[in-house]
């Protein structure tokens, strides 16, 4: 009993302490927002990096179709306007947004949870014939994807509601950071757990990674969302307003030439840099003749050269440099990568092979996060969820093309030439191309100083003033 008493003191003596200290308060409910983060993370380490390399390499499925498998949630990715926009409606009528995240989480839960069974299916053992076996794997493929991509911009529109604009880049550091732990952290793990290969034990790394997932969603996302009576927003001073339909919305955004261009430099550097998401595990088991357990490393080596380029990214956002500036350093590193990994094409070449690996993983945490950073900047709150939604898709098809055409070209060049080195290095070639082409158009574009002079805003900037009817869609 006195035990207990003593308990409630101190948990009473902390609480008055955090209320007293609100920048701590608010600090510790942005890194509770990032086990959100972590987790997804330790579930795409997996499905993106191992599971791809074991079907391509061990089960010599064609690099095309599980580019495919690993594309589709690419390609559905449309779905995040729709659901961005929903979500502004409701978010705006005083409802949650909350609905919406636990309906993408589960999806995510379900597809991650299943999809190591591609393993069986397409092993060919079964009963069922390739072309069967792969349209049931799609189907499994289709509903993670749907899941991610309402999972992420719900999960993204909700830190853009609970952010102060003026520390957004601060909180998108920490974010993706802990984003990147989860893959490294993953990563290392399933390396020692993988170290006796088999499918069933894959299965099981995987299932469990589905698991903790959904556990650290629930701890990340419980109570983010807190409404008042009215249904405001707690913590935030002014009430979300929706006006324009979703067309009219469009049309604001495709008016102006600046986001054009802003959107076409982002699609192209995306493509650039996911060529070698489908690739990079099995380039190391092909090619340079590394095991399943060292292929994984090369996961988590990619991700600590990530880690450092968003830490890097978050240190450039606080001393208040452009966004613009982080998307042109993270495409030159990017290049640097690609061009270092295109030359180490021999298993006497590991050591520079990972050297690549590294600048590539540093240059796309640089470029994720300036891109990023740069939307978010963009966004009037009561448009969050749409605008956040319309990058998501201006990515995601960019990596559903690129991944897609990576495997594809692999496969070509490999059949034309008989060359399975020159079907990896022609791919890694090409992504070296679009990110010099990417930085040559923010040359010329000059997206940096459209931003200082205001050229570049939101297209809803100011629509609270309209006079018109609350939306209904």
């Amino acid at each position: 009993m006195a035990a207990g008493n003593a308990l409630k003191g101190r948990l009473r003596g902390a609480r008055r302490w955090l209320d007293s200290h609100p920048d701590v308060q608010r600090w510790l409910r942005v890194l509770r927002l990032g086990l959100f983060q972590f987790g997804m993370g330790v579930s795409l380490a997996p499905i993106t990096g191992t599971l791809n390399r074991v079907l391509i390499d061990e089960l010599r499925i064609p690099a095309v179709a599980v580019g495919f498998l690993i594309a589709i949630h690419y390609f559905v990715s449309p779905a995040r306007a729709l659901i961005g926009f929903r979500s502004d409606v409701a978010r705006a009528a005083g409802n949650w947004r909350t609905p919406y995240l636990v309906l993408g989480a589960v999806l995510t839960y379900g597809g991650l949870a299943t999809a190591p069974f591609s393993l069986i299916l397409l092993s060919g053992g079964g009963t069922l014939t390739f072309p069967v076996a792969l349209a049931i794997c799609a189907l499994i493929f289709l509903a993670y994807g749907v899941g991610v991509n309402i999972v992420e911009t719900i999960y993204l529109a909700t830190v853009s509601d609970i952010t102060p604009a003026r520390e957004r880049g601060r909180v998108l550091g920490v974010l993706w950071i802990m984003l990147v732990l989860g893959t490294i952290v993953s990563s290392i793990f399933m390396g020692q757990l993988l170290v006796s290969y088999n499918h069933f034990r894959l299965i099981q790394v995987m299932q469990g990674s589905a698991v903790i997932f959904i556990a650290l969603t629930f701890v990340a996302m419980y109570g983010q969302e807190r409404l008042k009576p009215n249904g405001d927003l707690e913590d935030v001073a002014d009430p979300i307003v929706v006006r324009e339909s979703l067309g009219h919305s469009l049309r604001l955004l495709a008016a102006q030439a600046p986001l054009r261009n802003l959107f076409l430099v982002l699609f192209l550097a995306t493509l650039g840099f996911a060529t070698h998401d489908v690739l990079l595990e099995p380039y190391g088991g092909q090619v340079l003749g590394m095991s399943v357990t060292q292929t994984t490393g090369l996961t988590a080596l990619w991700g600590a050269g990530m880690l450092g380029g968003i830490a890097l990214a978050a240190g450039v956002l606080w001393r208040g440099r452009s966004p613009v500036f982080l998307i042109s350093l993270g495409c030159l590193l990017g290049a640097a990568g690609f061009l270092t990994v295109t030359l180490s094409s021999n298993a006497t070449l590991i050591a520079p092979f990972r050297g690549g690996v590294a600048l590539i993983g540093a240059g796309r945490g640089l470029f994720i996060v300036g891109a990023l950073a740069l939307v978010m900047g963009l966004v009037d709150r009561n448009h969050a969820g749409l605008f956040i939604g319309l990058w998501g898709i201006t990515q995601a098809l960019a990596q559903g093309f690129s991944t897609i055409g990576g495997g594809l070209t692999r496969d070509l060049v490999q059949h034309a030439t008989g060359d399975v080195t020159l079907g990896y290095t022609a791919v890694y070639a090409a992504s070296l191309t679009l990110l010099l082409v990417t930085i040559g158009l923010l040359l010329t574009l000059r997206l940096g100083r459209s931003l200082r002079s205001g050229e570049v805003r939101s297209p809803w900037a100011g629509l609270e003033q309209v006079n018109a009817d609350q939306i209904i869609f």
